[in-house]
């Protein structure tokens, strides 16, 4: 490995860069990883090749651009990280003076509570702000995830329907599609995704922009695919920096967003 002073989380920033600024095959590649980055601990050369829709040297030049000398090495750092970030995450906040709490509970409970609270930071009230009267002015409002972030999409819809606002949300892929279609110059579109790495989120953002719409991209990635896409971005946190299929680790920040957008909308009311 060319260089050996590598931060804990290069490795994993590096892979997200090329995903935009690469050349097309390594972009290619560097998206599939990002997509799956607990599929690379036991896939090798020729199957990652397979399944990124590359070739095996495309995979050795895309390890070489990163500095390592071949796949082995940087899929031994890539995994490292992985395994060095899980094994953080169960320890990070073990401190807890209340016995009556299992330290692995007190610890998950302390991770959610420090991802709202790294949200809350990243939050700007003015963005909230404007993002209201935008809200508040629209004739549609559509939201779209895919796993997880469907149900922070549903979240925020049910909590913004009951002030009013004309909101509906989805997390099929076909209805999402017809229903960005459909969007004009006075409808707002929501795209919520992850990673920020999510093609049908994507495709969801970039159809309802090329209709009019404005949009929100809302992800824990400022640099990803679905920010490229929408008018805004709107960043939150998550505890731990590589997601597990199926937490629901995002819902938390996005309950608390929902209800700041909502104190938002009730404050406008009142005024």
């Amino acid at each position: 490995m060319k260089n050996a002073d590598r931060s804990s989380t290069l490795v994993r920033d590096a892979v997200y860069d090329l995903v935009k600024s690469g050349p097309s095959s390594q972009s290619r590649i560097a998206h599939f990883i990002a997509q799956n980055p607990e599929l690379l601990g036991d896939i090798s050369i020729s199957k990652l090749a397979r399944q990124a829709n590359s070739g095996e040297a495309s995979i050795v030049r895309f390890c070489r651009t990163l500095g390592f000398s071949g796949f082995r090495e940087f899929r031994m750092a890539f995994t490292g990280e992985i395994e060095r970030d899980k094994a953080r995450r169960l320890t990070q906040y073990l401190t807890t003076e209340d016995t009556h709490v299992r330290p692995e509970i007190a610890n998950l409970s302390a991770a959610l509570q420090h991802s709202v609270a790294a949200s809350a930071r990243l939050l700007d009230y003015a963005q909230i702000e404007r993002l209201t009267e935008r809200l508040q002015s629209a004739t549609r409002v559509e939201a779209f995830g895919m796993g997880v972030s469907a149900i922070c999409a549903e979240l925020l819809s049910h909590r913004l329907i009951w002030l009013g606002i004309p909101m509906h949300s989805t997390g099929t892929v076909n209805i999402a599609r017809g229903l960005a279609h459909g969007l004009d110059a006075s409808a707002f579109a929501i795209g919520i995704s992850y990673e920020g790495m999510s093609e049908e989120t994507v495709a969801f953002l970039k159809t309802a922009r090329d209709r009019g719409a404005h949009t929100l991209a809302i992800t824990t990635r400022d640099k990803s695919a679905v920010s490229e896409v929408a008018h805004e971005v709107l960043l939150l946190s998550s505890a731990g920096p590589w997601p597990e299929p199926g937490s629901a680790r995002l819902m938390p920040s996005m309950a608390l967003l929902s209800e700041c957008i909502a104190e938002c909308l009730k404050g406008h009311k009142n005024t």
